[in-house]
């Protein structure tokens, strides 16, 4: 028959309730810190996005919206279970809820799990790509160079940025009139702008993905500590410590997992698809 453990408040403690205040009051400061943390980075993302508009849609379409909606699913599922597994503990009187209380938990680590396995496979194609954060991965000068050069030297135009979406606009209107040689060329720019293999030429890419993967990454390690937050309470809730008079560690780890679960429901359209 399942038991619960009676617990007793720490020493410096007048009593339980004061001991559960404190913890509610000192993790919802935390959670603060977090936002402003957070609010920071969204910041500079907004800078970015703001300077570099063109690049911005270009290099943001590499990313697969698709395995972002799962992870999106994956995470409020498990803020759900997690505040199942918050109402089991409230409600356990005297055991009947432990086992309840650990498969909630336990669906909610899986999901976690689920969360860092599809985010490994997002991370190893970009990498195998290159898509990263420095400029070597983006800017190939003698590349983008020539293909100024060949149109200067055949429109007679200057080429200020290749992500400039209305000069390609300029250029296209030139196709109809030009040479085959001049079309071909045409061809090369709007491809080295727009299509996805040639997406290392597009110039401050490695600006939309050095704050992909500094928001993402960061997220990630939310997750991982959430996550082992989530196995220590776990453990408890197997000894039968949770129960109606004490849940504070049950309901303050479903507080800072729904804070990882809000950030990314954030972060999925404003890197998916924005």
């Amino acid at each position: 028959m399942s038991s619960i453990i009676a617990h007793k408040h720490a020493h410096f403690f007048h009593s339980a309730d004061q001991e559960a205040s404190s913890a509610k009051l000192g993790i919802w400061l935390f959670l603060v810190t977090e936002v402003l943390l957070f609010s920071g980075l969204f910041v500079g993302y907004t800078v970015i996005k703001t300077l570099h508009p063109e690049m911005w849609k270009v290099a943001s379409a590499q990313l697969d919206w698709v395995l972002g909606s799962v992870n999106t699913i994956v995470l409020i599922s498990s803020s759900w279970t997690v505040a199942l597994a918050v109402r089991a503990a409230q409600t356990n009187v005297k055991g009947e809820n432990n086992a309840k209380i650990g498969v909630l938990l336990i669906i909610t680590i899986l999901c976690a799990l689920g969360f860092l396995g599809i985010k490994y496979m997002e991370y190893s194609h970009k990498i195998h790509d290159g898509l990263l954060w420095g400029t070597k991965y983006f800017n190939h000068p003698d590349a983008i160079a020539a293909l100024k050069a060949g149109v200067k030297s055949t429109f007679g135009l200057e080429v200020t940025a290749l992500s400039d979406a209305s000069f390609l606009e300029t250029l296209k209107a030139h196709a109809a009139a030009g040479t085959e040689q001049a079309q071909h060329l045409i061809h090369h720019y709007a491809s080295t702008v727009t299509y996805k293999d040639t997406l290392m030429t597009v110039e401050q890419g490695h600006l939309f993905f050095g704050i992909y993967f500094l928001l993402t990454g960061l997220h990630g390690i939310h997750v991982v500590i959430g996550m082992s937050l989530l196995i220590w309470i776990y453990v408890g809730s197997v000894k039968g410590r949770y129960y109606r008079d004490y849940y504070t560690p049950v309901e303050v780890g479903g507080l800072y997992w729904h804070l990882v679960d809000l950030i990314w429901i954030y972060l999925f359209p404003l890197l998916y698809l924005v």
